[in-house]
This record gives C-alpha cells, structure tokens and sequence, in this order.
C-alpha cells in the first residue's frame, strides 16, 4: 500500500470528511511539497442519499463526468451532482465548496467534491476513503476499475499522459491532460499480499484541474 499523510489526519475527523492534498507536478521529478497543503470537505456518509452503490459505479460517473466537461468551470454543483447521481452539500463560509460521500462496503467510502482558493482557485476530488480512516484495507471489492483501466479511458478522450515521480524516484501519480482540463491519478496498491495483488494497482484519488 501507499502511504500518505492524508491517513493520519483522516483519523481524527468524523466519518466521510477528509482533508488532503494535491501534488506539484513537473516534467520528471517533483517535490511533496504539498502534502496537507489543501483540503477538501465531504458531508457524513448516508447511504438513503443517493450516489453510487459500487466502486465501478462510482469511477464511471467520475468517467462521464470528465467526458461531458471541457475545464474545471464546467464542474459546477447542479453537473457534479447530475453526474454523480448524488445531491451535493454546500459550505456555510461562502467558500463556494460542496461535496459529498456515500458508503460502498463495510471497508470503503468515497468522498467527492469542489475545493477552491483564492490562489489555487477550483479542482475537483474524488477518492475512496478506508473505514475507519486509520486501517488500510484491501482494494479488492473496489477495484473493478483499476488503475490502468481508468487510465486507458482517459486516453481514449484525447488526454496525455505523464508519469509523476517524487524527488526519490518513488511513482507518485500519473497526469493526464489535454486543453483545458488535467486530471491526476493517484494509484495504490490492491493489497498487501500476495505480490500479484501487491503490484497490481487500484486507483486511490483523482484530482481534476
């Protein structure tokens, strides 16, 4: 499994927030130094809300949602909340932030949603979140999509492709883009043995810019 300090801030928030962050990419190395640097709200997991019922189902609408966009502007609450299937809850700051989760097994949640900034401006996250955040469960029930399946439909839009690595050589992600929208995708391992599942790659997190 990959480890990131997402995990660790996930255990002390109540059921389906999260907090996390986005990586800085560059042409061959990158630094981590994102990491906790943003942070993206998701409402309590609540399964009579709609939404996905299954990890498939949940990649594919964040598949057609993708398809059916043509930049970040195009992300608005009334798309993503067609798109998903799923009403979307907004932030009381003003922030201009929604989002919302759902559960998919005993093990795994998702959470998705718009962050925005003043300097960043907006993005769009989708990721499964572990149940409780501080376990790290197998992938297997939520991995019928995988990591290079997810990739290969992206392709097929007309994205590029680039691998993302951290400054020790470690694979961070892949980024894929084309005029007007980037999308990073964020691999993890199936499970933790045996090494066909250990090598063989889930997707974690995607993140659309």
């Amino acid at each position: 499994m990959i480890a990131r300090p997402l995990y660790a801030l996930l255990a002390t928030l109540a059921l389906g927030a999260c907090a996390h962050t986005a990586a800085t990419p560059a042409p061959a190395t990158v630094t981590e130094t994102s990491a906790m640097s943003s942070s993206a709200d998701h409402v309590p997991a609540d399964p009579s809300k709609g939404g996905p019922r299954t990890a498939q189902e949940a990649l594919e609408r964040v598949l057609e949602l993708i398809r059916t966009s043509t930049s970040i502007e195009s992300f608005t609450a009334d798309h993503v909340s067609r798109a998903m299937g799923q009403s979307v809850q907004h932030r009381s700051d003003g922030s201009g932030r929604f989002g919302a989760s759902g559960v998919l097994t005993q093990n795994w949640n998702y959470g998705f949603g718009v962050n925005k900034t003043e300097i960043k401006g907006a993005w769009f996250e989708f990721l499964f979140l572990p149940n409780p955040p501080e376990v790290s469960p197998s992938m297997s029930d939520i991995c019928q999509i995988d990591f290079e399946a997810f990739a290969a439909h992206l392709e097929k839009m007309g994205f590029s492709r680039q691998r993302n690595l951290v400054e020790d050589g470690r694979w961070m992600s892949d980024i894929f883009q084309r005029p007007g929208m980037r999308v990073e995708l964020f691999p993890r391992g199936e499970a933790d043995e045996p090494l066909a599942r250990t090598t063989h790659q889930c997707v974690e997190w995607v993140q659309i810019r």
